[in-house]
């Protein structure tokens, strides 16, 4: 018997059949990292900001959203168009696996207590793991671009790294 990956408790995350919470271009730092772009931002995440976003479509019940920390967001430098997110926040730390064409994300928790501090875990997955990442978002044609240019993405690191470490706090 076969079993859904969507119903199985050992997926790899949620889907959920929308796109994530837009960033918030005015707290927002683009890197070049050759046929992407690595974007830092210091966001925060509350029950109104999700509701505005939504427009009360998601269901939070009595849980209480009020996370902060640095993100990045991988974007592709060619179509603008966001495809990976890592939120580094101080309580949920999670990352999104973003499917353009389906309008569509999986977003996946960081085991802190696994894998350690979720910044310097979302950039070595951006290092090491990015093409892979990208093909399981949908976009195999810019995962064999950043393949090709690891070495773009590597140099891009260190920067995104200081600036991420920066972000952890929340804006205003």
């Amino acid at each position: 018997m076969a079993i859904d990956r969507q119903e199985s408790p050992y997926r790899r995350g949620n889907r959920y059949e929308l796109l994530p919470i837009p960033m918030v271009v005015e707290h927002c730092i683009p890197v070049d990292a050759g046929a992407v772009q690595l974007v830092v931002e210091s966001r925060r995440l509350t029950n109104e900001i999700l509701d505005h976003t939504y427009h009360g479509a998601t269901e939070t019940g009595e849980l209480a959203f009020d996370d902060f920390g640095a993100t990045l967001h991988v974007c592709g430098t060619v179509d603008g168009l966001e495809h990976l997110r890592f939120d580094c926040f101080e309580n949920e730390p999670h990352y999104h696996y973003i499917e353009q064409a389906d309008g569509a994300n999986t977003v996946v928790r960081i085991d802190e207590l696994a894998v350690g501090d979720p910044i310097d875990f979302s950039l070595a997955c951006v290092e090491h793991h990015l093409p892979d990442m990208l093909r399981n978002c949908g976009v195999a044609g810019l995962a064999d671009e950043v393949a090709g240019q690891l070495d773009k993405v590597s140099a891009a690191v260190d920067v995104v790294r200081e600036l991420m470490t920066k972000a952890r706090h929340p804006v205003g």
